[in-house]
């Protein structure tokens, strides 16, 4: 039986999971960033869910800009694993430990203080428990998917909450 996470989300974060949940199912790295494909476009998808919850002045589709963006706005950051990750999933008792639903979570293979272009950063939005809201890399459509399916892979991943 999976471990729930025991905070319940305040506004700005309750408001971010509402919006991310309503996205399901749509292409939300399409607009305003100029990707020709969705397979890159989680930076892009996540930000586009921000604006629909009303949270401004987070723009790229790039996943360490938009970290570094969401810590210039005052975002809280949690580490979740610091590298390496020798062949391991992502714990299950640290992450829901630190998260609460809405929380934005970010994965990359260098250390996220680098660039990590292209596929070497993922990121998304959490849901309830280990699930997560995220641009799904293989047809671009924003999902709900256990987060080990797309975020183990990194050593390096942080959460980030929005300030209330």
């Amino acid at each position: 039986m999976a471990v729930q996470a025991v905070s319940a989300a305040p506004d700005s974060s309750q408001h971010l999971y509402d919006a991310a949940r309503r996205s399901l199912g749509h292409e939300l790295w399409k607009p305003g960033y100029g990707l020709s494909v969705g397979t890159l476009g989680c930076a892009a998808a996540v930000c586009n869910v921000l604006k629909k919850a009303g949270v401004s002045k987070i723009s790229t589709p790039v996943v360490t800009v938009m970290r570094r963006q969401l810590l210039q706005k005052g975002c809280a950051e949690f580490v979740v694993r610091n590298g390496p990750r020798d062949g391991k999933e992502i714990d299950d008792r640290v992450l829901l430990k630190l998260c609460r639903p809405g929380d934005i979570l970010v994965a990359t293979l260098e250390p996220p203080g680098r660039l990590n272009g292209g596929g070497n950063a993922h990121c998304g939005i959490m849901a309830q428990g280990v699930q997560i809201y995220t641009n799904n890399w293989t047809n671009g459509i924003w999902t709900e998917v256990n987060v080990h399916q797309m975020f183990d892979y990194y050593p390096h991943v942080r959460l980030l909450r929005l300030p209330q």
